[in-house]
This record gives C-alpha cells, structure tokens and sequence, in this order.
C-alpha cells in the first residue's frame, strides 16, 4: 500500500522539505508555504491518478498548468522573477540571488535525483504549451532524435547572449525593464518550440534545446523513481510505447531486456505507460543505480 502512494509522498516531502530549508536560510516564511503548496498539489494530483488510473493523463496535465501557470503568472510576470536559464547569468554578473537559481537548484539538481526530469512534464509553463498546442501540428513521419552537439551549443549561444546582454543593459540591474525581458524572452522560446515542432515531432524544443533537460539530464539517470518494466515478458513489441513517447525514448528495447528506463531525455510523463495494452510498464521506486 505505502509503495502504492510513495511518489504522492515523496513529492510532499522534497517540495517541503526544499521550502523549509529556504525559508530558514532566507528568513521568509513565504517560500515553505510556496514550495509546500506546490509540493501538495503536484502529490494531490499523483494521488488522482492512483485512483483513477484512466484519467492520469488529464490529472498530470490539470497539475502542470496549475503549477506551471502559478510559477510563470503568479512569479514571473506579476513577480518579477525570471526564471529562464539566462537569469543565472544576468544574476551572476549582477551578484545576486534571485528565484531563478532557487529554481534552477531544486528542479534541475535536486529533485532529478528523486523524480528525474519530472518537472518537465509536471510543473514546465512552456512544456504545457507545447503539449497544449501539438495537436494542431502535422504528423511528423521522422521526428528528430535528439543531437547533444546541438543541445550543449545552445547553452553556449544562451551564454554568449547573456553575457552580452548583462555589459550593454543588465535586466537583474535594472529592475523596471526585468518584466519586458521575461515577456519577451519566454516569447522567443514558446515560438522556437512551435516552429520546430511542425518539423521534428513533439516538444522538439525540449529534446533538442531546453538548457534545464540537458543539465538535469545528467543527474535523471540516478533517479530513484524511472519507467519500470513489471511484467517484460507479456510484452509483445507492438511499438506503442514508442510511438507515444514525446521525448522519443527508446522504450521498448529497455522493455524487452527488463531494465529501468534511464534515459536523459525521459521526463516521466508516463504516456508509455498509458500506450501499453499488456500494462508491462509503470512508474515506480527503485535503486537510483539500476
């Protein structure tokens, strides 16, 4: 029964826990309540799919914009906070702390260890867009694998432009034009995203370009909870999972030879697990190793 609900569980935790341990270094206690609701919600929804299993991708997608809408509405554009890769840069030149090193550190360094690149498929504002408006797209025949030549060159374009950007005008500086760069910057990516997509497949910018998978993706191999095969040996190679991975992950092989999906690009948004007719795979717990 406790293993039935340990992902609920382990997401109320770490959000908490993460939340309490800001509000002591920063002495607010706004941040425990903010990463504890965030934590309850996003443990709330995983609940919902425990009972109704039918229904998990609807809850999975209810809780991103949710989570999604409150970090990107409710922070950045009424907040001020931006939290896009390019703000470490402009709050390092800057030497400050903001949200976006709060966010960078908890999503892409600690809680890959937990849940890998979950936040991706959980909490991502831009990621529930591109999902939001996929279906509008043109079936891709032959979607683009993802190049980490092209990944690991886009962090180095974002630096380049940040660094350049903090010597002409620093947005971490000048607090009143911080806004329009969070507009605008968030923008640029969404239409990045969108324009890619029409031409390598589904949430082509978070395969190939998003800074936060490539770094995180580093670490989601050690997660303790990844796609799991329970029962390799019904499965009859239909290729479903496959077909229906955004990331295009190779589940199937992994199946076949009954390992943990370890992948750096899975996000754990379990749609293989919903395409599989022999219910072969889910996510669960295991050792971070293996």
């Amino acid at each position: 029964m406790l293993k039935k609900y340990a992902l609920p569980l382990t997401l109320l935790c770490v959000f908490s826990s993460v939340g309490l341990a800001i509000a002591s270094y920063r002495g607010q206690t706004k941040y425990f309540f903010m990463f504890a609701g965030m934590g309850a919600a996003a443990a709330f929804g995983e609940w919902l799919t425990v009972q109704f299993p039918k229904f998990k991708q609807l809850f999975r997608r209810t809780i991103q914009a949710l989570v999604g809408g409150f970090l990107f509405i409710g922070l950045s554009l009424y907040g001020n906070v931006n939290f896009q890769f390019s703000e470490l840069f402009f709050d390092l030149y800057a030497g400050v702390v903001t949200g976006a090193l709060i966010q960078f550190v908890f999503a892409r360094l600690i809680l890959p260890f937990f849940m890998g690149n979950a936040f991706c498929s959980r909490a991502c504002w831009s990621g529930a867009f591109f999902e939001l408006v996929q279906p509008l797209n043109p079936k891709v025949k032959k979607p683009r694998m993802r190049n980490e030549v092209i990944a690991f060159s886009y962090i180095g374009l974002l630096i380049i432009i940040s660094s350049i950007a903090s010597y002409i005008y620093n947005p971490a500086v000048f607090e009143g034009s911080k806004r329009y760069w969070i507009i605008g910057e968030n923008l640029v990516i969404l239409s990045i995203g969108v324009f890619v997509s029409r031409y390598w497949g589904s949430r082509s910018y978070c395969r190939t370009f998003c800074p936060f998978i490539t770094v995180s993706g580093l670490i989601s191999r050690f997660s303790i909870f990844k796609i799991t095969p329970i029962d390799s040996g019904s499965c009859n190679s239909c290729g479903l999972c496959n077909r229906n991975c955004p990331m295009l992950v190779d589940v199937r092989t992994a199946v076949k030879a009954d390992k943990r999906i370890d992948h750096k690009s899975c996000i754990l948004c379990e749609r293989c697990v919903d395409a599989c007719p022999k219910d072969c795979i889910n996510l669960s717990p295991g050792l971070p190793w293996k």
